[in-house]
């Protein structure tokens, strides 16, 4: 319970200690009534009373805080434009993503986490260290978007509102803004190194004391813009550590230039010591440095995500009664036609209706060779035509296509964290305790040792919190990850959980279906024994049924138009379908109910219906019953999946276990087997069987991958280690899978395979260097072996290292040549 009342009154805030003057908030919290000056002493005193914040309380004592600052344009964010443009539905509730710039390192993502996850109406909250981007998913009804911006300001931190325009005009302004701060940096460095020349000749040959003094005061001059403003990013995340009271990585870092910089200061006024003015603008310098080449990063990591829908065109011909009109892409509807130009991209998933075409999908799959489409052949959002015009009917809305998904589910998988990267920021943050300790203990025993040398003393200490800042482990695990999202998207692989990376790295079974996997899943019918009284039956229960098998069978109908016209005159009651066997439906025709049966030989026998005729046909056998009565049956062959055979043999090089899994056929089976070389291979495969030949590998200490794209599939992918599905697959299977082919192109398993297993190589060095250059530095501080100004260069080239080793990847995975 919370009022708002306008008052003259001197009561003060229970949070900030102000007093209250013009707003008072009156808030309930337990037992307590409590009274705030702004909404946002409200909300923060809440999350800090819920962390058990009575202590935090305690410390403060009577310490009078800044109120927290509510910008005055806040309440222009809550309208519906606002909302259409930047928040999205996610189940029953809503989502948005915030841009938040000042993110510098992995204790920054952990405070915003907490925060946001602890406020009430927030369901949760994940940000991408890499990006500095929060994805927030929330109760509308609980909680507003300017309470949500609120809650991140209230901490210190600048929250935009994320849209692709406007986010890259404002990584543009940040690049800008840091390459501003490195020239003044560099401007003020080279400046105060041309009067220490004169300040370190004087050391050794003797200096005038006016002439000493009028150099110390200069150097101030020019160090003091690099303080302030080079090192502002820095200052900001210091102050905001101390009114949270935590340790981060600007705080060691500032702490140690502050040092230097007042203690030079002191120097300056007193004539006592030397200065090193010089150190400040340096460290800046190149740890600023350092800072853009990582800001650059991220740029580079989010420009690949939005230039994935950059391939849509901005406007299409959509064909309404033959009329031609041109519209905005973004209004194409399902069951639209559209006409599509020579050369023109596809603008959403759709359905061929001209004869032939061939389309380049290599900004999917990574191949440029063209692919032949016929007439109800699918065609995936972004594909580029080659020669002839293609008209194509919409099976998706503008936003829902394949495309649009993508770019939706790989920012998901970017937001979430494995568990070695949950670990090293842990590590990291727990050592900032620790130097911080360390560099107090390395103080006293400095002052001890050197009979109270405190200039000995200050730079040892400035040369160990420099040093030790464990910027190389924070993003040693995100950029190696980021990196392989990219290229795993490019060559049309979506990983869906980054933890998935690490499984498939070290995965040593793999466990194929063979429908719609290794074979094309465009069955043709090689016989047919259900009499055309009974096909418009087929007809109408199969066009509802998303699975090759169906598809085929529908396929093959369509060409009958008196089988299409009386399949419109049914009325489908009930469908019901049924995994690993075929599919139930009860057709109402003519006034009567019929119950309609399509399926294997299971399906069959579990209702009790008699099969009285057999074929010696090679392929898949599809019973049809009607009225508990068998009725004829279709026999459908299957060819091998273009580039199959070049994929089973990669395969082979990098997974010692290869097997098929199938429901099929044993004679359908062992003909696809033997034609891949595949020497394992399991038929007539319910889907628990699956389940449970997957369990029995797992059991004897395989790690499994299993690649389906079926509901009798769903049961064996959810079992396995990592599952992986396509696009074209059954929506449950797609729900199951850890990692989607985007197109159905095998070659994309291979690459994601060879990145695993070298991301995971990288990611382990990137660790191993982080802890080397610590454990190496660190002890070289403390002695006093190292300089303040070298502490900062090998700081900086530690994080370089490691970005510079992530980004190497693209150029480290094993070259291969995929055939079609």
């Amino acid at each position: 319970m919370k009022e708002t009342t306008s008052q003259n009154t001197t009561t003060e805030c229970d949070h900030c200690g102000n007093p209250i003057r013009l707003v008072r908030i009156e808030s309930k919290l337990g037992d307590d009534t409590k009274v705030f000056c702004c909404e946002g002493c409200e909300t923060v005193y809440s999350i800090i009373h819920s962390l058990g914040g009575s202590y935090y309380y305690n410390l403060k004592g009577n310490t009078k805080l800044s109120p927290v600052e509510i910008e005055e344009n806040e309440s222009e964010i809550e309208n519906e434009l606002v909302y259409q443009k930047f928040v999205r539905p996610s189940g029953e509730f809503s989502e948005v993503s915030i841009q938040i710039t000042n993110i510098h390192c992995s204790a920054c993502v952990w405070i915003n986490e907490k925060v946001l996850n602890e406020e009430e109406g927030i369901l949760s909250a994940q940000i991408n260290f890499a990006s500095g981007r929060a994805r927030i998913r929330f109760d509308k009804s609980k909680i507003k978007i300017s309470r949500i911006l609120s809650l991140i300001r209230a901490i210190g931190y600048k929250p935009i509102l994320f849209s692709p325009t406007e986010g890259n005009l404002q990584k543009s302004k940040q690049l800008k803004n840091l390459l501003l701060r490195i020239g003044v940096a560099g401007f003020c460095f080279g400046n105060i190194m041309i009067l220490s020349v004169a300040l370190y000749s004087g050391y050794f040959t003797g200096i005038d004391l006016n002439l000493k003094r009028m150099f110390h005061y200069a150097s101030w001059v020019f160090a003091t813009p690099a303080y302030l403003y080079s090192g502002f990013p820095f200052m900001s995340g210091f102050l905001t550590s101390i009114r949270r009271r935590t340790l981060s990585m600007d705080f060691l870092l500032f702490l140690g230039i502050s040092m230097a910089y007042f203690y030079s200061v002191f120097v300056t006024l007193t004539d006592k010591g030397e200065v090193y003015f010089d150190s400040v603008a340096m460290i800046y310098f190149f740890i600023l440095i350092g800072k853009y080449f990582e800001e650059k990063a991220r740029v580079f990591a989010s420009d690949k995500l939005e230039s994935i829908l950059c391939k849509l065109p901005e406007t299409s011909v959509r064909i309404s009664e033959d009329v031609e009109t041109t519209i905005p892409s973004s209004e194409i509807r399902l069951g639209d036609k559209i006409q599509v130009a020579p050369g023109k991209r596809i603008p959403v998933d759709a359905i061929l209706l001209s004869k032939e075409t061939y389309v380049d999908e290599s900004f999917l799959t990574g191949e440029s060779v063209p692919i032949r489409k016929q007439t109800g052949d699918s065609i995936l959002a972004g594909s580029l035509t080659m020669d002839n015009p293609a008209l194509i009917l919409a099976n998706s809305d503008y936003h829902a296509s394949t495309l649009s998904s993508l770019k939706l589910r790989l920012e998901e998988a970017l937001h979430l964290k494995p568990k070695i990267q949950i670990l090293t920021e842990r590590i990291a943050s727990y050592f900032i305790s620790v130097v911080f300790l360390l560099a107090f203990v390395c103080f006293g025993v400095w002052m001890f040792v050197t009979n109270g040398n405190l200039e000995q003393s200050l730079v040892t200490t400035i040369s160990v919190l420099i040093v030790a800042c464990p910027c190389a482990l924070g993003i040693s695990v995100p950029t190696a990850l980021v990196t392989n999202h990219i290229l795993n998207a490019e060559k049309g692989v979506l990983l869906k959980n980054p933890s998935v990376v690490e499984t498939l790295a070290k995965a040593n079974t793999i466990y194929l279906d063979k429908t719609g996997t290794l074979t094309e899943g465009k069955f043709l019918v090689r016989l047919v024994t259900v009499s055309e009284e009974h096909l418009p039956f087929v007809y109408r229960i199969e066009k509802e049924i998303n699975h090759p098998l169906a598809k085929s069978l529908v396929r093959y109908l369509s060409p009958f138009h008196l089988v299409k016209e009386k399949a419109k005159e049914m009325e489908l009651l009930h469908i019901q379908n049924i995994p690993g066997q075929g599919v139930k439906g009860t057709i109402l025709w003519m006034g009567n109910e019929h119950s309609v049966l399509i399926g294997n030989q299971a399906l069959l026998k579990d209702q009790n219906i008699k099969i009285d005729s057999h074929t010696d046909k090679e392929g898949s056998i599809i019973y049809v019953a009607i009225d508990s009565k068998m009725l004829g049956q279709f026999v459908l062959a299957d060819e091998v999946r273009l580039g199959a055979h070049s994929f089973v043999t990669l395969l082979k090089q990098m997974i010692p276990k290869i097997a098929i899994l199938s429901g099929d056929r044993f004679p359908a089976v062992k003909s696809i087997a033997n034609t891949l070389g595949i020497q394992q291979f399991y038929s007539d495969l319910s889907p628990e069987e699956k389940a449970n030949i997957i369990q029995d590998s797992q059991n004897k200490g395989n790690v499994v991958i299993m690649v389906g794209d079926g509901i009798n599939d769903s049961l064996s992918l959810a079992r396995a280690n990592v599952s992986i599905s396509h696009t074209e697959a059954e929506d449950m299977s797609l729900e199951k899978s850890d990692v989607v082919l985007t197109s159905g192109n095998l070659n994309g398993l291979i690459h994601s395979l060879l990145s695993a297993k070298k991301t995971k190589e990288v990611i382990l060095q990137n660790i191993i260097i982080s802890f080397c250059y610590n454990s190496i530095m660190l002890p070289l501080a403390m002695f006093g072996l190292m300089l303040p100004v070298i502490c900062a260069v090998f700081m900086a080239c530690s994080s370089l290292t490691v970005l510079i080793n992530s980004l190497s990847i693209r150029i480290r995975i094993p070259k291969w040549k995929p055939s079609i």
